[in-house]
């Protein structure tokens, strides 16, 4: 959804930009009750799509009142909820990777990542834990139903993916482009490219951090401390 939108020419805040950029404002948000001033946030952003934003789509429309709302569905919550369960075991096991570098990576580097994460998933879908599917699909009912009730139609597309392009040119009114709908993430195959590039990180984080408390430890013995 994000690569269509840039393909029809709007500048596109997606998660990775949310957490990069405006980390701090969501984690004062979640974590402190401290409202972000939007309008200055998003100064120059055409759209916001994905998580934290998606959660806030009221308080956005409010602060935006002429924006369009695009309400993303699949085909049915079943189809949602096999894809938000793979992500979310993802997300939270980190793919598998060793027990060091996991507690490492919530307590010393990507802290803020992880806390917005972990903010985020238990506000929109209720728990962390895979195992909860009634009530994650339970919460995709009510979000959907919600959205719908408080987005005026005249503002509001609902829309699957599948569709392609011309629901979504005619009621942003654009011109339909001369290539393909884009087809990314499917499989999770680019969740997965990108938790690796992070456990690559943390792996090398923790031999630095390995090789520091040996020369400490040398020292330390040297010096007859």
């Amino acid at each position: 959804m994000s690569e269509a939108l840039r393909i029809l020419g709007f500048t596109v805040y997606d998660w990775q930009q949310h957490e990069a950029i405006h980390g701090d404002e969501w984690l004062d948000l979640y974590l402190r009750s401290k409202s972000p001033d939007f309008v200055s946030m998003y100064d120059g952003v055409d759209v916001v799509t994905d998580l934290p934003a998606a959660f806030w789509y009221q308080e956005l429309s409010e602060a935006f009142p002429d924006a369009k709302v695009i309400l993303t569905i699949r085909d049915d919550e079943d189809a949602w909820l096999k894809s938000w369960v793979k992500q979310n075991d993802l997300d939270q096991n980190l793919n598998g990777c060793g027990v060091l570098t996991k507690l490492l990576s919530r307590s010393c580097f990507h802290r803020k990542f992880y806390a917005l994460l972990d903010a985020m998933s238990s506000a929109a879908f209720g728990s962390l834990h895979s195992e909860s599917t009634v009530l994650f699909k339970k919460k995709y009912r009510e979000h959907n139903e919600r959205v719908q009730a408080v987005i005026p139609k005249k503002k509001l597309l609902v829309f699957n993916v599948k569709q392609g392009w011309k629901p979504l040119c005619d009621f942003l009114g654009c011109e339909i482009p001369g290539q393909e709908f884009p087809w990314l993430n499917t499989g999770l195959t680019d969740c997965l490219e990108r938790l690796e590039k992070r456990q690559r990180e943390l792996a090398v984080n923790v031999i630095l951090i390995l090789a520091m408390l040996v020369v400490l430890l040398s020292l330390f013995h040297f010096f007859g401390f």
